[in-house]
């Protein structure tokens, strides 16, 4: 269940000056939820900007009628934001809590300015945020333009079991991190499966080899 809560010491967060953060104390709508918690609903056109204080949050994307989980998420001092958000466009996403005790601040879109207004440094924070996904977005763009999808999703996959040996995604998830089909990816993985360096046990768990993975990512590469 969702809570509206007080700001507490534990949510300040460092790299915002006392002005900003005061700001965000007056302003902001301090949350916080149990897991699966839905903190944002879709088509929102005012509330687009939420800050993650404790814990963490994913975004769900809609399919087949259903908003599903992503791969995707954020954790403290992270910074969820519409791009549309500027243009007063609704939000495709849902965003949930994934643990119990998540805190959050949502922040609506003129506070957002008002906040900016009083001190330039919060839109700093916020763009290095952003620019760091784009970052990681641009690698992925080169990335998919330069190598095969069998190879991307290689290295995708060893990316996500270097903790552990088990990748907990459905196809489905698999496809919205790397922009393609499910199809896509279904073939794929039965190629990767065939040559012995995956193993699909469940419908969303897909035990990895590693070690052969990077072997074989290798010798593609060569």
């Amino acid at each position: 269940m969702i809570r509206t809560v007080s700001a507490q010491e534990s949510d300040r967060l460092s790299r915002l000056s006392n002005t900003a953060w005061e700001q965000i104390e007056q302003r902001g709508e301090f949350l916080e939820a149990d897991a699966d918690d839905i903190l944002l609903e879709a088509n929102q056109t005012d509330n687009h900007l939420l800050i993650v204080l404790a814990g963490k949050v994913t975004l769900l994307y809609p399919s087949d009628g259903e908003f599903t989980p992503t791969a995707i998420y954020r954790d403290r001092g992270k910074v969820l934001h519409h791009a549309g958000m500027h243009l007063k466009a609704a939000n495709p996403f849902q965003i949930a809590a994934l643990e119990s005790g998540t805190r959050v601040v949502l922040i609506e879109r003129s506070d957002v300015y008002a906040i900016i207004e009083k001190d330039v440094g919060f839109a700093e924070y916020l763009f290095r945020d952003l620019s760091n996904r784009f970052l990681v977005a641009l690698n992925f763009l080169r990335e998919q333009r330069e190598d095969p999808l069998i190879l991307r999703l290689a290295k995708r996959l060893i990316a996500i079991a270097q903790n552990e040996a088990d990748v907990e995604l459905t196809q489905a998830e698999i496809a919205e991190i790397m922009a393609v089909t499910r199809i896509s990816i279904s073939k794929s993985l039965k190629t990767l499966e065939e040559l012995g360096l995956v193993e699909r046990s469940q419908r969303a768990l897909i035990k990895v080899d590693v070690e052969g993975l990077e072997q074989w990512v290798s010798e593609q590469e060569s």
